[in-house]
């Protein structure tokens, strides 16, 4: 097996196995180009793909709307009388009005929920004695002006999450009377995030606050403002970013969020408002959205420091806090419009906390006995959480004198009693059909209490891209966690370390 820095790459036939957990790296060419617009030109390319800007154009006449939502009701059935016309048009116009590829992500998307169990997520105001899990200003009656502290009854990871971020809230609302988000991404420290906040923390984190704002928030402000409120506008703060934020496995965890938002949670975003950005981030900007979707470009404003004008259109300068030039200071609470540990305006949410390095807590040793097995790859998996692990198919079959390539995973549970799912996903290598996912078996309740039984599944392919394997430990599962020792073989080849 060759190494290549952090990162555990095995080929076989023409495959390319890599470690899902290790450290990522800039791509050669970022690699060769050692200087700091190279780099800069490769976070904003990872920007632009962070952001869940709308594919489609909104401006549609009420009958060309009404049409849109038909010919969708006509394409989903019986089960078209589930949805709503807003959550129709909203999936549409995500998929830019091709319905065969709206109706696939709206499926996806329900199947999403029902084995996450993402509406029976217990919710603030809704089930009282739930806390509030980001900062909120100016919503009250509908919620309280409130920070995120242990004494709320918040949890330690999330604690431990914005001992790390520079600083978010929900701050008022703009013109329209739709909520505002505000995060302090230029004070985000990218590094300790990836290294003391899961993955899982963070996505499950980032799915409550979701759910949260679309079923609690959302609904209260639409009837504030006498019109249907089913989106946000929010502004990321780029004061303060530095070279140092290019860290690859930070950057990864905000990807994931995006890739989450853009598949399970379309058409969210009014506007989004990128301030106090880089000087390269403005000219690439200027450049790119040339090429760009008139209703995107309607929604996304990269700014430099002249921002305050591009703001005042939209929001009204007492809904602004007074960093981003408006007149607001919410000095009746810590930290004022928007909290922050790193900026020091809040004290440490977890200085009596013990901290350990997520590093710590992948894949467990392998015995000896389940070597002789013939297993080489051992996750353990927390309750209500999930692990994968990717085969990534690096070039097409012709090149190797083979038909197909062979694939074949074999996993048992170890340790731990509950349920556990497991399902097949490939998505296309092309970047431009990044999420472009086909279903290769969905997730299958495979292992209830017969442990020790070994599971495969094997298939041929002929594609090019990505294969990820995924195994769910349900939420109500009696231990809190489990060990499964797992192996791939790839044309009748066994895998290295996994």
């Amino acid at each position: 097996m060759k190494k290549d820095g952090a990162i555990k790459k095995v080929v076989i036939g023409s495959f390319i196995k890599m470690q899902t957990e290790s450290k990522f790296r800039f791509p050669s060419y970022i690699r060769s180009h050692k200087s700091i617009t190279y780099r800069k030109n490769f976070l904003l390319a990872l920007f632009l793909r962070f952001t869940s800007a709308p594919q489609g154009n909104n401006e549609l006449n009420l009958e060309n709307r009404d049409q849109i939502i038909k010919k969708f009701r006509d394409l989903l059935g019986k089960d078209n009388e589930k949805y709503d016309d807003h959550t129709l048009m909203r999936f549409a116009t995500a998929r830019s009005f091709q319905l065969d590829k709206a109706k696939e992500q709206l499926i996806d998307t329900i199947a999403w929920r029902d084995l996450e169990g993402i509406d029976s997520i217990p919710l603030p105001i809704l089930n009282p004695g739930t806390p509030i899990l980001y900062p909120v200003r100016g919503l009250e009656p509908i919620v309280p002006d409130i920070n995120v502290e242990a004494s709320n009854g918040v949890p330690e990871n999330i604690l431990r999450i914005y001992e790390y971020f520079g600083g978010n809230a929900v701050h008022k609302t703009d013109k329209e009377g739709r909520g505002i988000y505000i995060e302090r991404l230029g004070y985000h420290d990218s590094k300790r995030l990836a290294k003391y906040v899961k993955q899982e923390e963070l996505m499950n984190w980032h799915i409550r606050c979701q759910e949260f704002s679309h079923r609690v928030i959302m609904p209260e402000l639409s009837k504030r403002a006498g019109k249907i409120i089913d989106k946000e506008t929010v502004i990321f703060d780029c004061e303060g970013m530095g070279f140092h934020q290019l860290h690859l496995p930070g950057l990864t965890l905000y990807r994931t969020i995006a890739e989450l938002d853009q598949k399970y949670y379309p058409e969210r975003l009014a506007n989004l408002f990128v301030v106090n950005a880089p000087f390269v981030f403005v000219k690439i900007w200027a450049l790119a959205k040339k090429w760009l979707d008139p209703g995107m470009l309607k929604k996304v404003h990269i700014c430099d420091k002249d921002f305050k004008k591009v703001l005042l259109e939209h929001i009204d300068a007492e809904n602004i806090p007074s960093f981003l030039g408006g007149t607001c200071t919410c000095s009746h609470m810590p930290g004022g419009c928007v909290p922050s540990v790193i900026l020091n305006n809040i004290p440490s949410l977890t200085s009596s906390l013990p901290l350990t390095p997520t590093s710590t807590r992948p894949s467990t040793p392998i015995p000896p006995e389940s070597k002789k097995d013939g297993f080489n790859g051992r996750l353990r998996i927390l309750k209500g959480d999930f692990r994968s692990c990717e085969v990534i198919v690096a070039n097409n079959v012709e090149d190797n004198n083979i038909s197909k390539n062979n694939v074949e995973m074999s996993f048992r549970v170890v340790e731990g009693k509950g349920e556990v799912k497991f399902g097949v996903k490939f998505i296309k290598a092309d970047s431009n059909t990044r999420y472009e996912e086909k279903i290769i078996m969905s997730p299958t309740l495979l292992v209830g209490d017969d442990f020790i039984m070994t599971r495969k599944h094997a298939f041929q392919t002929d594609d090019t891209g990505e294969f990820i394997f995924t195994w769910y430990f349900d939420q109500w599962s009696e231990s809190d966690s489990c060990v499964i020792e797992n192996s791939i073989m790839v044309n009748g080849e066994l895998y290295g370390d996994q």
